[in-house]
């Protein structure tokens, strides 16, 4: 196409859609963990963001004895 107005449109088809489960992995790698509570660091998420998903990611896979907890604004998942 011509570029005389300053772009251009090029066809090309929309990729899929790709859905990560980064949450989910999170949860899942904690109950293989033994451990009782941990923090989660290092995710590069706003805190709000890094709670929600969590929290969706616990009910989606249906574990009742997880709870994902704020505190001093660290996030904290814990066996209940």
């Amino acid at each position: 196409m011509t570029r005389a107005k300053g772009f251009s449109l090029v066809p090309k088809t929309v990729p899929l859609r790709q859905r990560t489960n980064f949450y989910q992995e999170i949860v899942e790698e904690f109950v293989a963990s033994r451990e009782k509570s941990v923090v989660v660091e290092g995710t590069e998420r706003k805190p709000a963001t890094l709670i929600q998903g969590l929290r969706k990611a616990v009910t989606a896979t249906g574990r009742d004895n997880i709870k994902v907890v704020q505190r001093m604004g660290d996030t904290y998942l814990i066996k209940v």
